[in-house]
C-alpha cells in the first residue's frame, strides 16, 4: 500500500448521526485501525474543508454512513467525498456503504452492496466492517537459507515415500529436527536441514495422531488410534514404556517441563495424567462433552489447558483433577491452545477459521483474529509475545499483531494443510510443515526489524 495513506478508514457521516457513528469509530480504533473521525482530527481554528480533504486524500477505505440525515441537506457535500473511492482502477481505495436506517440509497450508492447496521446484533456486521477496512496484508516468499538456494518458492521436502498420510509433525526447540506420525503407524525422526529420515520408531498398531518431544529433547512421545501412548528413546529407537488406559484414539500428548509428567487426550473425551517414569495413570480429568484435540500445560505441572470439539476451552487444576474455568466463544471445535509464558493470556485456534486471545484469569475473550479461510490448525506466540503465528487448512501461515488483531504477514506456498509451526533458535526464522511433508523456512528478519523500528517511532 502507498505509504502516504495514513488512515485505514475515513468515516463519512451526517453530523446528526454522530451518536451512532462515534461508537463504531472507537471500536475500530481499539482494534488497531487508523481512523479518521472528525471529532478527533478537526481542532478549533482548523479549516474544516481542508482537514476533510486531507483526510480523504490519505485514507484507504471510505465508510459512507447512509441514512435519512445523510441523504438530506448534507447529501451534496457527503457525495463529493466518494468520488476518488469509486474509481474501479484504483485498487488502493475502497468505498463501503454502511446502512444506518431504512432510507433507500441514492445515486451511485444504490448499485453497491452495503453492510447492514440496522440489525439488533451487529457483531457479524462489525466483523465485516473490520475486515473490509484492514489494510492488505504483506505477502512474502520463503527464504531457503538453510539449504542451497534454488528458487524463491523452493521448499524442503521430507522423503515422499515415508511422509505420505502425515497426521502430525513436531519440531525440536532448535528447529533442526522434526518428529512425524501418520497412517502407516510409524513415528519418524527427520533432519529438517536435509529432509532425510534419521530413525523410525515402530510398535503402534494404529494411526499415529500426536507426537511431541520431551523437555530435554532426549525422548519422543506419541499417541495413536491403538488407544496407547508410547515413550521412545531417540538415540536407540527403542520403546521404553507403553501407557494404556484410554478407551479410544489418542490425539494429543504433552510432556511437563521437568519431564516427569505426561498429559494425553483424544476421542474418549478424557484427559489422563501419567507418571512418565513409572507409566502409571495418576488421574483422569473429565468434563468435555466431545473429543479433545488441543492440550497444553499451563503454569508448570499444576495446571493444564484443553480444547475440544464441544467448542470450549477448559483450565484444569491437574493435582485436584477439577475444571477451574471454561472459555466459550468459538463456533467450531478447538484445535490448539497456546498459553503465554507469563500464563496470563492464552491463544486458541479453531475450525471456525479464527484465532482467539483470552484472559486466563477471567476467561473473557480479548480479541478475535480473523483472516484464515479454513480451520486454523496451529497457533504459537513470538518470543516477546507481541505477535502470534497461525497455520491453517487453507495452506497459509499468518503473522499477527496480538494487541491490534491485525494480520501483518501472509506466508503462502504450502501445497497441503499446515500441521506444525515453530520458531528457529534465532527467533527470526520460522518453520512450517504441511501434511504432504513440505517444510518451509521463512526468514522474517527484515519484517521483524521494521516492526521494531515502527514501535520505537510511535513511542518517540
Amino acid at each position: 500500500m502507498d505509504a502516504e495513506l495514513l488512515y485505514d478508514v475515513f468515516l463519512s457521516h451526517s453530523t446528526k448521526d454522530k451518536t451512532v457513528v462515534r461508537p463504531l469509530a472507537e471500536r475500530l480504533r481499539a482494534d488497531g485501525l487508523r481512523v479518521w473521525f472528525d471529532e478527533w482530527e478537526i481542532r478549533p481554528g482548523d479549516s474544516i474543508p481542508a482537514k476533510i480533504e486531507d483526510g480523504l486524500e490519505h485514507s484507504h477505505v471510505l465508510v459512507f454512513c447512509m441514512s435519512a440525515n445523510a441523504f438530506g441537506s448534507d447529501w451534496a457535500q457527503l457525495e463529493s467525498q466518494t468520488f476518488r473511492f469509486r474509481d474501479p482502477l484504483n485498487r488502493e481505495r475502497h468505498l463501503i456503504p454502511l446502512r444506518l436506517d431504512d432510507t433507500p440509497a441514492k445515486g451511485s450508492l444504490a448499485q453497491l452492496s452495503y453492510i447492514d447496521w440496522r440489525a439488533q446484533n451487529c457483531e457479524q456486521e462489525y466483523i465485516r466492517v473490520l475486515e473490509a477496512c484492514r489494510p492488505p496484508v504483506v505477502r512474502t516468499t520463503p527464504e531457503t537459507q538453510v539449504v542451497p538456494r534454488k528458487a524463491a518458492e523452493e521448499a524442503i521436502k521430507l522423503d515422499s515415500k515415508r511422509s505420505l498420510g502425515l497426521h502430525c509433525l513436531a519440531f525440536s526447540t532448535d528447529g533442526r529436527f522434526a518428529l512425524s506420525g501418520g497412517e502407516d503407524n510409524i513415528v519418524r525422526l527427520w533432519s529438517v536441514e536435509k529432509g532425510l529420515c534419521l530413525r523410525t520408531f515402530e510398535g503402534h498398531t494404529g494411526w499415529v495422531d500426536g507426537v511431541t518431544w520431551s523437555h530435554d529433547q532426549a525422548h519422543a512421545l506419541s499417541g495413536s488410534h491403538d488407544q496407547t501412548v508410547r515413550l521412545w528413546d531417540l538415540q536407540t529407537g527403542n520403546c521404553l514404556r507403553i501407557f494404556e488406559g484410554h478407551a479410544s484414539a489418542v490425539w494429543k500428548v504433552v510432556c511437563s517441563d521437568d519431564s516427569r509428567r505426561i498429559l494425553s487426550a483424544g476421542h474418549d473425551q478424557s484427559i489422563r495424567l501419567w507418571d512418565m517414569e513409572e507409566g502409571r495413570c495418576l488421574r483422569v480429568l473429565e468434563g468435555h462433552v466431545g473429543g479433545i484435540g488441543a492440550l497444553a500445560w499451563s503454569d508448570g505441572p499444576n495446571r493444564a489447558l484443553s480444547g475440544g470439539s464441544d467448542r470450549t476451552i477448559r483450565l484444569w487444576d491437574v493435582q485436584r483433577g477439577v475444571d477451574i474455568l471454561t472459555f466459550s466463544g468459538h463456533t467450531d471445535g478447538v484445535w490448539c491452545v497456546a498459553p503465554s509464558a507469563t500464563y496470563h493470556r492464552v491463544l486458541s485456534s479453531s475450525g471456525d477459521h479464527t484465532v482467539r486471545l483470552w484472559d486466563l484469569d477471567t476467561g473473557s475473550c480479548l480479541r478475535i483474529l480473523n483472516g484464515h479461510s479454513d480451520g486454523v490448525t496451529r497457533v504459537i506466540w513470538s518470543k516477546n509475545e507481541r505477535y502470534a503465528v497461525s497455520g491453517s487448512h487453507d495452506r497459509t501461515v499468518r503473522f499477527w499483531d496480538v494487541d491490534s488483531g491485525r494480520c501483518l504477514l501472509l506466508l503462502e506456498g504450502h501445497a497441503k494443510s499446515i500441521l506444525s509451526i515453530a520458531w528457529c533458535k534465532d527467533s527470526h526464522r520460522l518453520l512450517s510443515g504441511d501434511s504432504g511433508g513440505g517444510i518451509r523456512i521463512w526468514d522474517l528478519s527484515s519484517h521483524i526489524n521494521d516492526l521494531r523500528r515502527e514501535r520505537t517511532q510511535r513511542r518517540d
